[in-house]
């Protein structure tokens, strides 16, 4: 990340505050603001409100811009021209292919990526953390004057001399390299069902039992899962596979994450202490034909008191796959009952 300021060579403009319900200043993006480019992005552009603006506000215009971006100039996201003085929020999402959602008047310029749109985060894998200056322009014209197909560089040199002020958020994001973190397997399948009904298995306890591809789980006991937090019991049978002399004991699934349709996460807990705190979980994205399941599984947290007595990862990348098929199979019987 460079310490290039943008607008630091910039005639000074008065500040003003801009706050936002899907940015923290400073802190990285959200999921959903990520480029769908990336596991889970949706391209979705943040929820903005501004006030305090400078006296003599006649319209407003807000730009996203990347200047850690490997281009030599920087990577614009976003740019929104002739927003009326009477405005001071842009919903979430209204940065789409349609720009509907905008107020009456206002127009998107087409961003770096040629799309009359907001596109998300993406930076290069390893190039480190990137800045995005997502910032509201006061100006002291009604309309800018410029093309609708004009690049944002363009709205930016041609608002130089009308800004009255700015409200500036900050937003990062990073891209690790593949081997940056060897302690996690992803695999993903398209699944032609719901996303309701893949979670509603993956929230059950027993929907666990019906997809479990080792044959070690028996059964589980405890009510469907709602919220991190919430427990239930399985029943395991080491015996199954012949490999280390357990034989039958139970465990308690601990859920660590849970958004309803979106993804769920769990950890499990023994009678070994300390706990392992290997996390196993599912995301779920919504697809043209069905959903994106992704299955993972994260060791990265795992106590160094497990280090030393098993061999991490303790599940394959192929058996993640098979139980992906298995959990397509129930989901599909599941929808058809």
């Amino acid at each position: 990340m460079s310490a290039n300021d943008p607008f630091a060579r910039l005639p000074e403009a008065a500040a003003f505050t801009v706050a936002s319900t899907t940015i923290t200043d400073g802190a990285a993006w959200s999921l959903e603001q990520l480029s769908a480019s990336i596991p889970g992005g949706k391209d979705i552009s943040p929820q903005l409100s501004w006030s305090g603006a400078p006296d003599g506000t006649k319209s407003y215009a807000v730009t996203v811009y990347d200047p850690d971006a490997p281009t030599g100039s920087g990577f614009w996201h976003w740019a929104v021209a002739d927003i009326p003085a009477t405005v001071t929020e842009l919903p979430e999402g209204v940065g789409d292919d349609t720009g509907s959602g905008l107020p009456e008047g206002a127009f998107q310029l087409p961003n770096d990526a040629r799309l009359a749109r907001f596109i998300g985060a993406a930076p290069p894998a390893g190039h480190g953390p990137h800045r995005y200056f997502v910032v509201v322009h006061a100006l002291d014209v009604e309309s800018i004057g410029i093309p609708a197909d004009a690049t944002p560089a363009v709205l930016g040199f041609t608002m130089t001399s009308h800004v009255l002020g700015r409200a500036v958020l900050i937003a990062t994001a990073e891209t690790p390299r593949p081997d940056d973190n060897t302690e996690r397997i992803e695999v993903s399948r398209l699944v032609p069902v719901p996303a309701s009904a893949i979670f509603a298995v993956l929230a059950d306890p027993k929907g666990h039992v019906d997809i479990d591809s080792s044959g070690m789980l028996m059964d589980a006991e405890g009510a469907p899962v709602t919220q991190p937090g919430d427990r239930f019991v399985v029943h395991m049978d080491r015996e199954a596979l012949g490999d280390v002399p357990l034989g039958r004991y139970d465990v308690e699934v601990v859920i660590t994450k849970l958004i309803p349709g979106e993804e769920i996460a769990w950890t499990v807990e023994g009678r070994v202490r300390p706990h392992a705190r290997h996390i196993y979980g599912y995301r779920l994205e919504p697809a043209e034909d069905g959903t994106r399941v992704t299955s993972y599984y994260d060791w990265s947290e795992v106590d160094e008191e497990w280090r030393k007595r098993v061999d991490f990862p303790v599940i394959s990348e192929s058996a993640l796959k098979a139980t992906l098929g298995i959990l397509e199979r129930t989901a599909r019987r599941n929808a058809a009952v």
